[in-house]
């Protein structure tokens, strides 16, 4: 499962889920200040302030064009779609 964490108004969030919602992928959206805080994005985080961060089953896949780079190389996609 993925978890993607965002915040408002954040461009590429959206984009990163939308891409998600397009290939039926299942994922878990988290937002700032709502289901995390600043200080546990940067805990779990330390490298980085760039938001979105997506997570695999514990695996930091990274940024959202980490991530898009990530779902090509790795043909992800529904199991419905299949």
């Amino acid at each position: 499962m993925f978890t993607i964490y965002g915040k408002d108004e954040c461009p590429l969030c959206y984009k990163v889920k939308t891409v998600f919602e397009m290939l039926g992928t299942p994922y878990v959206y988290k937002k700032l200040d709502t289901d995390y805080t600043t200080e546990e994005f940067e805990e779990k985080f330390p490298d980085t302030l760039e938001l979105p961060q997506v997570v695999m089953d514990g695996k930091h896949i990274g940024n959202a064009n980490q991530t898009l780079k990530y779902l090509k190389e790795h043909r992800v996609y529904s199991n419905d779609s299949a």
